[in-house]
């Protein structure tokens, strides 16, 4: 089976044109997803919510954990879960003539082939849930696992979400709780004899690990997005505009089978460079000034980060150019350390010594950074030492606010059982090779 399964991902990467249809996962993929998280698991009930709101003016994404294990992307949709023996039931809204023209029909409308292709048991009605799980009710404890932990969004971990929350909850006219933790209540409330588990720990962890497809799809959208800063660099010259760079940026990307970007397009020119998450783009380039640019596609669901520093003229200065040297000597050093059994601590120091090297010791030390994947902040456990699998941005920053100066390169990078992998590799960032691209695509004056 092992065999098999690499031959088809060796045709499906082998198949990928330039231009080609937005790629997509089999059925055989989640249902593998699901029966691992059972083995993990063990005992009881599980159930995951399908967003319940449309994505607000972009294309629908539906929540990470539940698209994770089904594939499904109707909103409200449920997943329940038997895990002893592993049996997965979807639950899904039951649409008029209306709905069906208006947003196309979903799988209750062929209930037994969609069941059958996707792994699950049966396809239900959405109504039928409360029933469903008074009936799976049993004498004693019964583990019913739910995700209660928050959620984590494309452009932000579970961490960011909570962060948000946090704050939202200071002021005195929102402080409603978020959707889930609604939601874990009111199944407090409704079904008390089950033991609430928290599923999110087990779901970070087989997340955080990328299967063979998911890899494929991390390499497919390296290579667009690297592509699409490129084109970014080559499109530079004083007088445009933050945005223009943008619009090279996202042409590419949708061009190319992205279904989206993975976060606002950060451009920062002049001042705005020392504002991480920038995203209005709107100021006029002008000479003597540097670029922050960090932006990434999302292609099936996984995204990618890429940052690269330039200077509008195609000239840095000298102290521009030595916390570009010092940045790009750092980064290489962490990739290159970031092998199984190795750690993030061990990064930091590895950036400690190069930042004092360099005269720049009383900035904050680098390291390996945030995971990524379904979220540029994808979800894991920062403390793991490296594991195969495990997709991380690395992104040493030098700034100094009082010289308008903020140098940042960061690409996304997979570990394997041997040499790390730079997934972003195909955008350049050695001095000379980026300056020589800035400009290159305008006619010259």
């Amino acid at each position: 089976m092992k065999r098999t399964a690499l031959a088809t991902i060796g045709l499906f990467s082998a198949a990928l044109p330039a231009l080609a249809q937005r790629p997509a996962y089999p059925p055989e993929e989640f249902t593998a997803r699901r029966e691992k998280l059972c083995q993990t698991a063990g005992d009881g009930t599980l159930m995951l919510f399908a967003a319940s709101m449309p994505t607000t003016n972009q294309r629908f994404r539906q929540d990470h954990d539940f698209y994770y294990y089904t594939g499904n992307e109707d909103l409200n949709a449920v997943l329940v879960m038997s895990l002893k023996p592993c049996q997965a039931f979807l639950f899904l809204p039951q649409q008029n003539e209306a709905q069906i023209r208006v947003d196309g029909p979903n799988w209750l409308q062929d209930e037994t082939g969609s069941a059958k292709k996707w792994g699950f048991e049966r396809l239900h009605p959405l109504p039928y849930l409360e029933e469903f799980l008074a009936r799976r009710r049993r004498v004693g404890s019964q583990p019913l696992w739910l995700r209660i932990s928050d959620r984590d969004e494309v452009d932000g971990g579970r961490r960011d979400t909570t962060l948000r929350l946090s704050r939202r909850y200071n002021s005195a006219f929102g402080g409603q709780p978020s959707e889930d933790a609604w939601r874990v209540d009111l199944v407090r409330q409704r079904y008390p004899a089950y033991e609430l588990k928290d599923v999110a720990p087990l779901v970070d962890a087989q997340r955080m690990i990328k299967t063979p497809r998911e890899i494929e799809m991390l390499r497919r959208n390296g290579r667009i997005s690297a592509e699409a800063v490129k084109r970014a660099i080559e499109a530079t010259r004083a007088g445009r505009y933050e945005y223009e760079l943008e619009a090279e940026a996202t042409y590419w990307m949708i061009r190319n089978g992205s279904e989206a970007s993975g976060y606002p397009a950060i451009v920062g020119s002049g001042p705005n460079v020392n504002i991480w998450h920038y995203n209005k783009n709107e100021r006029q380039l002008a000479d003597g000034e540097l670029i922050v640019m960090d932006y990434g596609a999302s292609v099936a669901y996984q995204t990618m980060d890429i940052t690269r520093t330039w200077p509008v003229s195609g000239k840095f200065d000298e102290l521009q150019l030595r916390a570009y040297k010092c940045a790009l000597e750092t980064q290489k050093a962490i990739i290159a350390a970031m092998k199984p059994g190795a750690t993030r601590a061990q990064t930091r120091e590895i950036s400690r010594e190069i930042y004092k090297k360099w005269g720049f010791a009383d900035q904050s030390p680098a390291s390996a950074g945030h995971f990524v994947g379904m979220a540029v902040h994808d979800v894991g456990d920062a403390e793991l030492p490296f594991q195969p699998g495990m997709v991380i941005a690395v992104e040493p920053i030098i700034e100094m606010k009082d010289k308008r100066l903020h140098v940042r390169i960061e690409d996304t990078v997979l570990v394997t059982s041997g040499e790390p992998e730079i997934l972003s590799a195909a955008v350049p960032k050695e001095v000379d090779d980026v300056l020589a691209l800035v400009g290159k695509s305008l006619p010259k004056r």
